[in-house]
């Protein structure tokens, strides 16, 4: 899905993907042992109105068919816009060749991006198939159509209370769209290069919810960005990737699972479901301890995915963890994993500032690790030297010697 509109196409980004997709489209992930990737691909380029491509490899020239009622979006062809890249390679290298020639001319400003979305889903869900949409976008959605989107960057709410409303996502079309990607396993990359303000609360918020990411590149200028947006794009089409999964994770008595938190979407308590998941996701799980546990039998866990691979298949993978149990502190804080705690925290703040002011969220964070080490400092630290020794003098507080 790219952004034809005048920002897009002066700053030179346009050509620029036009001429990388060429050979990129090349390096789509396969199944292991496959000759070539099973994944088709589709294009769509938009402004204020969408334009679709027919692709199909019997074609000497591209088609395009031009959708202009965003309010009711559908996608008007099924036969030719999903293609084995392999197949329809000059079709395809001729379509994007003529991209940026085509919308050379434009003064287009104004674009929208809900709609967009909505034609991906439509699309796969014509195609009976789960898949990704890469769409590259410059500008807050203007244009008169579902999603339209206006500046809500009150500077005088920095630093008050009521800062966290600039972190929310504007419901209602958005989040009725990340409801429709997760049930059609749609996952949305987000590629933006705004020049002014854009809501990315907002716009981001159906890539949070699918699985998918979102890039941002200021001012976008080829010479001084343009490697870096390559690099970024080209791990994110050639990464293994699994699509449309459901994860579960179920425990022993005495501890359940009671948060999660990543890029994941639930209807229930217990089902986690994922658009997408790929070698740069991670979901992290709060296990609340309810009961005794018992250290001779240890806690058990297990996390099963259910997923789609870009072959097709439907597979499962399980992982079963056996963990011991101890009621000595010292033996828990020395089997303590920092990088998981760091994880933790960071996510668990990303989702308190939604709801209250950064102030609290950061307080919050320093009581918490005070605590932790205060807890160490009584229960398993021997006592610390005196403060003439200490090389931190006025820090004596949590100095101590494991």
């Amino acid at each position: 899905m790219i952004d034809v509109s005048f920002t897009n196409i002066k700053s030179g980004l346009v050509r620029l993907l036009c001429d990388e997709l060429k050979t990129l489209l090349d390096n789509l992930p396969r199944e292991e042992g496959a000759e070539s990737s099973a994944i088709k691909v589709g294009f769509v380029t938009y402004n204020k109105i969408l334009h679709f491509y027919n692709v199909k490899s019997a074609l000497a020239q591209p088609q395009m068919m031009v959708v202009s009622d965003t309010a009711e979006m559908f996608v008007p062809l099924l036969d030719g816009f999903l293609v084995s890249y392999a197949e329809s390679r000059a079709v395809i290298h001729n379509l994007l060749d003529q991209i940026p020639d085509m919308f050379a001319d434009t003064n287009e400003s104004e674009t929208v991006f809900a709609p967009v979305i909505q034609a991906g889903v439509e699309a796969l869900k014509a195609a009976e198939c789960s898949g990704k949409l890469f769409i590259f976008h410059a500008s807050i959605p203007t244009a008169e159509a579902p999603g339209k989107l206006k500046n809500r960057d009150d500077k005088k709410l920095v630093s008050t209370d009521k800062e966290k409303t600039l972190f929310h996502p504007v419901k209602g079309v958005y989040e009725q769209l990340s409801k429709d990607c997760v049930a059609q396993g749609c996952s949305v990359d987000l590629f933006l290069f705004p020049s002014q303000y854009l809501d990315i609360a907002t716009m981001g918020d159906v890539p949070a919810h699918t699985g998918g990411a979102v890039y941002k590149y200021s001012n976008f200028q080829v010479e001084t960005d343009g490697e870096h947006f390559l690099r970024d794009l080209r791990k994110d089409v050639e990464k293994p990737i699994g699509f449309d999964a459901i994860m579960r994770v179920r425990t022993s008595t005495g501890f359940r699972a009671t948060d999660f938190f990543g890029g994941v979407y639930m209807n229930n308590t217990t089902d986690v479901e994922l658009a997408a998941v790929d070698c740069d996701h991670a979901i992290t799980v709060e296990l609340k301890h309810d009961d005794t546990l018992s250290e001779e039998t240890g806690a058990f866990m297990q996390c099963a995915l259910l997923y789609t691979t870009v072959g097709g298949q439907r597979r499962l993978r399980v992982h079963n963890l056996s963990l011991n149990c101890s009621s000595q502190l010292m033996e828990l804080f020395k089997s303590c994993e920092t990088d998981s705690l760091i994880n933790f925290f960071a996510k668990t703040a990303y989702r308190a500032i939604l709801k209250q002011p950064l102030k609290s969220v950061r307080e919050i964070l320093v009581n918490q690790t005070a605590h932790m080490l205060a807890c160490y400092r009584k229960n398993c630290a021997s006592p610390s030297a005196g403060s003439d020794t200490c090389p931190a003098k006025g820090c004596a507080e949590f100095c101590f010697t494991a």
